[in-house]
């Protein structure tokens, strides 16, 4: 079988180092990622979690409020709170 010849340029036959670059490239910021957190709740913790979130979602005109986010909420909170009063509650769950 006969081969053709390649006559003309071919895209392949370029070749470019970054050190000859003149073309400048955007960095992107990478996004943290999400990690997965698991954790246990009594039937009593799931309990007060539902009704938090379904007392959220009867305030919620347009968006449908998730647990999750409830949550994420009550981080956001707790980290303003002073230790003591995380403290007093921890003591009222265990106790």
């Amino acid at each position: 079988m006969a081969k053709k010849k390649i006559t003309g340029q071919s895209k392949l036959a370029k070749t470019s180092s970054p050190d000859d670059s003149s073309e400048n490239l955007k960095l992107v910021a990478r996004k943290s990622q999400l990690q997965p957190t698991s954790f246990r709740l009594t039937p009593e913790d799931k309990e007060r979690l539902k009704s938090i979130t379904s007392e959220v979602n009867e305030l919620s005109p347009h968006k449908k409020i998730s647990e999750t986010m409830v949550i994420k909420a009550l981080l956001y909170t707790g980290r303003k709170m002073k230790p003591e009063r995380v403290i007093k509650a921890i003591r009222e769950v265990i106790l």
